[in-house]
């Protein structure tokens, strides 16, 4: 269902992504189209203005070979009149040379229609000039007058085809604007609908997945919070006892004995009674029954020097079974003679030991399932990290960077200028989005982990936190550990290292902090270190592992024991804090 829901929004995505470059590349080519015009347009204006300029200097020389002919002169004329010849009729027909395309609109072709016989016969008397001046023939009256007639005509209809050029090429650039304009419009309601019927709708579903996510870590504390009823509950029943429902004996003389162990009388009955084997003296009997000979010699001299003595004795019958006596050892005073009180309390002591072991499967079996619960639950919450961190990359992270690209490449007018504003405001924005985009899926799964190892992940996540917190965070591989574990066991061992170094930035405000792997044939140990308050660790165990901070140390023991590692950490206050993990390498 989600990945269908992702398909459909990734082909809107296509589909107004391809609106938006489409208008783009229109508008790209009119923009080109237009430099294309505006350099003909200059060029068409500059040489119809020379036109005129051209034929007011033929005036001029003409004038000057009829007061005074000179070769010089009449070379003059005939250069100019060939360039004004040459341009008028590339403004008509197309020059390469000149760089005119010769295309004309309806008004200007009208004019030129207008000015050719003026120009036809300007042409024709300046060249006749130009052979009399050759052949020094007097008069040229006629052909000058001709000229200096034809010369006003010429300028006045040439600056109405100057001004129909200007005009036109005004025409042209605000229709270029106007286009511009609307295909700007029409990129940005397509980036519009693009954020309310795509973006937003994602947006939605990674909250969602967010929230679930939450709602399992929630869980998850919950069940670690019920193991820890449950562990007090384990050291509970070991004192629960009163549902041993067991008539205990009277006590009462069992024996009398010597400060040197002897028996004073007969012991059949106690041995027969207790259904254990006889020996000759007291100091025998307790050694025969595996009881150390400090103890027996620490006893004794105890007795000798007139102290009691109260205790469990455990000794061993015909059977082999154990016998437990409830004894009191008490010497007389005045009298090398000393009482044995007592009474056999083999039934209790087997009854609470049985009521201890039923117990103590109870609580172990639900401990257990708790910690299979548990760990179901961590990798439930590793598997969402994962897709979580691979929409955001790939689907979202994606998503926003075409999107940057799309509205980077969109032309803003100049005018007004706070819409421009407002545009580079967005596009700073969503710069910012992305490096959060990016920032965030990295924290929930970093790609390295999963394609170099644990020790390119650890060393990338150290040189991250470096450069966003400002405080120097080192990795240093000092066996240069290279293997590659299994995905859970890196998965929870870079979380341990990412908790306890995100602990130690917040909470620490230490100066550094080291990050460091050392390995051996079977073993690989990780310590985290930092220089800064500590804090009194006794008191955070006496308050429970939910009061402040000690929930992510209670985590981080977790993943430990989940990947069959060790957990150790070191602190004192204003001592630092260091935290080992040793991971079994097989």
């Amino acid at each position: 269902m989600r990945r269908t829901r992702f398909r459909r929004l990734g082909l809107l995505y296509i589909t107004a992504l391809s609106g938006i470059a489409l208008s783009i590349i229109a508008s790209q080519s009119l923009v080109q189209s237009f430099i294309g015009s505006q350099e003909d347009d200059s060029r068409v204006i500059n040489v119809a203005g020379r036109q005129r300029m051209l034929s007011q200097k033929i005036s001029k020389l003409v004038l000057k070979l009829n007061n005074k002919q000179d070769n010089q002169t009449l070379q003059e004329l005939n250069s100019t009149v060939e360039l004004w010849e040459k341009s008028h009729n590339g403004l008509l027909h197309g020059d390469i040379e000149l760089g005119l395309s010769g295309e004309n609109s309806d008004g200007v072709i009208q004019m030129y229609d207008e000015i050719t016989p003026i120009y036809e016969e300007m042409v024709t008397s300046v060249h006749s000039i130009i052979a009399l001046s050759k052949d020094s023939v007097p008069s040229l009256n006629q052909d000058i007058q001709i000229v200096l007639d034809n010369e006003s005509k010429f300028l006045s209809t040439m600056d109405r085809i100057v001004f129909q050029y200007d005009d036109e090429a005004k025409s042209r650039v605000i229709k270029l604007r106007r286009v511009e304009i609307g295909l700007f419009v029409v990129s940005m309601l397509i980036i519009l609908l693009e954020l309310l019927f795509i973006f937003r709708p994602i947006a939605r579903n990674v909250q969602q997945t967010v929230n679930e996510l939450t709602d399992s870590e929630e869980s998850s504390n919950k069940m670690a919070k019920q193991m820890s009823k449950l562990y007090d509950e384990l050291v509970k029943s070991y004192q629960d006892l009163e549902s041993v429902n067991v008539k205990p004996e009277t006590a009462s003389l069992l024996l009398s004995i010597k400060k040197d162990g002897s028996f004073l009388n007969k012991a059949h009955n106690f041995f027969h009674r207790l259904n254990i084997q006889s020996s000759s003296d007291f100091r025998n009997l307790l050694f025969s029954n595996g009881y150390s000979e400090d103890f027996v010699n620490g006893l004794f001299k105890n007795l000798s020097n007139g102290e009691n003595w109260f205790g469990e004795l455990k000794f061993t019958s015909h059977e082999g079974d154990f016998v437990w006596l409830e004894a009191f050892l008490v010497p007389i005073v005045g009298s090398d003679e000393i009482k044995v009180i007592g009474r056999e309390v083999t039934e209790i002591k087997e009854a609470k030991m049985i009521s201890r072991e039923i117990n103590s499967e109870k609580i172990e079996r639900k401990v257990k399932e708790q910690q299979y619960r548990s760990v179901l639950i961590l990798e439930g919450q590793e598997e969402e990290r994962q897709r979580l961190a691979r929409e955001l990359h790939d689907g979202v992270g994606q998503m926003l960077s075409a999107l940057k690209m799309s509205i980077e490449a969109v032309n803003i007018p100049k005018e007004p200028v706070h819409n421009k504003k407002r545009f580079d405001d967005t596009k700073y924005l969503l710069k910012r989005v992305i490096q959060e985009v990016r920032r965030i899926s990295f924290n929930l799964m970093p790609t390295n982990l999963a394609d170099f190892g644990i020790v390119p992940a650890v060393k990338k996540f150290c040189q991250e936190v470096s450069r966003l917190s400002n405080l120097p965070v080192t990795f240093e591989n000092k066996t240069s550990f290279i293997n590659r574990l299994e995905q859970h066991v890196e998965s929870n061992l870079y979380r341990i290292i990412q908790e306890a170094v995100n602990n130690a930035v917040k909470y620490s405000k230490g100066k550094s902090i080291k990050v460091v792997f050392e390995h051996s044939v079977n073993l690989l140990t990780v310590s985290i270190e930092d220089n800064g308050k500590g804090f009194n660790y006794g008191d955070l165990l006496a308050k429970g592992h939910f009061k402040s901070s000690g929930h992510g140390i209670y985590n981080m023991r977790e993943r430990a024991a989940f990947i069959d590692a060790t957990f150790e950490l070191e602190t004192s206050p204003n001592g630092g804090t260091k935290i080992f993990v040793s991971l079994p390498l097989e």
